[in-house]
């Protein structure tokens, strides 16, 4: 990158909320209504995804922060999003599209400037220690000029199994204890995983650090038949971009499924992260562990409300870990 491209060059976030998976639990009041994980608390005032916005603030201006969400869940994310423009949400209107959404907030943001700088920050993922997390992504920031791959990513290295993670594969190291990756493995077998660990994997967090025009040339390299359909929906959208399924039906499956964000598929290299507690919650019963070590002592009706968030917003009501823990036994049972 040239010396007048680094000066142009600024710092975005993407705070991924619309992923789906295995996790909804029913409220505490029992009606039909579910939550996704994203939108619970853990036995704390503050959720998930008021966590990853967190994350995100420290990271960039609010005005380059943008937020993946479900249209489905809009009284969820809504009090939470206050601060985010609303040309900065892309909303998914159903499970199919959700896929798409991160691709289209890359491709808006590589448009303003390749050189930009972006970070992709899962909403669902549970951190115990906040400050060593917010060190990490520091430091990778910092090291991504270094990186030949231009992305980076941030592999997790506790002292306790995970439970159904995805895991690092590194093949070398490279310049300031950054590794190269070789490859992933898809949640493991128990022993495999152990194994893996033995020789150096990492939990994959799913957080990257690259410049925009690294993931746009994914996309294109890729799935180039995406790229008319998303700057399509781009283009036209005023206030918030929405992908309804109508863009999905232009597109086939395959495409969707292929579009993959790891290695080998798309290069890049990892940051050795000590420490920090991270669970990256795929699975019921990983969530049921958390769940677990948490003593049911929150008031779970309880609203929250930032002390900056305009008082006519308020969040959703939360779960104490006793409820989410019962919502997933309840789920793992119908699961049979």
């Amino acid at each position: 990158m040239s010396d007048l491209e680094a000066k142009k060059s600024k710092h975005w976030c993407i705070v991924v909320a619309d992923d789906h998976g295995p996790e909804y639990v029913p409220t505490i009041s029992g009606a039909a209504k579910e939550w996704p994980l994203q939108y619970c608390g853990f036995g704390e005032a503050e959720t998930l995804l008021q966590k990853a916005l967190r994350r995100a603030r420290q990271l960039a201006p609010t005005t380059q922060i943008v937020v993946t969400v479900r249209e489905a869940n809009r009284e969820c994310w809504e009090p939470a999003l206050w601060f985010v423009r609303p040309e900065r949400r892309f909303i998914s209107d159903t499970r199919m599209t959700s896929p798409l959404t991160t691709a289209a907030a890359l491709l808006s943001i590589a448009a303003d400037s390749v050189s930009h700088v972006v970070t992709i920050l899962p909403a669902r993922c549970y951190v115990a220690d906040e400050w060593i997390l917010s060190a990490a992504l520091h430091g990778l920031h910092a090291m991504l000029p270094r990186i030949p791959e231009g992305v980076g990513t941030l592999g997790m290295i506790d002292i306790d199994d995970g439970i159904d993670e995805d895991y690092l594969v590194p093949c070398s190291t490279g310049v300031d204890s950054v590794v190269a990756v070789q490859g992933i493995a898809r949640q493991p077998a128990g022993w495999v995983a152990r194994h893996l660990r033995q020789h150096g994997a990492m939990v994959a967090s799913g957080i990257l650090t690259g410049y925009a025009g690294r993931f746009a040339a994914h996309i294109v390299k890729h799935r180039p038949t995406l790229i008319n359909a998303l700057t399509k929906v781009i283009s036209v959208a005023h206030g918030e971009t929405r992908l309804s399924a109508d863009v999905y039906r232009k597109v086939s499956r395959s495409v969707l499924r292929s579009l993959r964000w790891w290695p080998p598929t798309l290069p890049q290299r990892a940051l050795p992260v000590y420490r920090c507690g991270w669970k990256g919650l795929h699975t019921a019963r990983a969530v049921a562990r958390i769940c677990g070590s948490f003593p049911p002592t929150i008031d779970s009706t309880v609203q929250l409300q930032k002390e900056s968030e305009p008082k006519r917003l308020r969040t959703a009501p939360l779960m104490t870990a006793t409820d989410l823990h019962r919502g997933y036994l309840e789920y793992d049972c119908s699961r049979g």
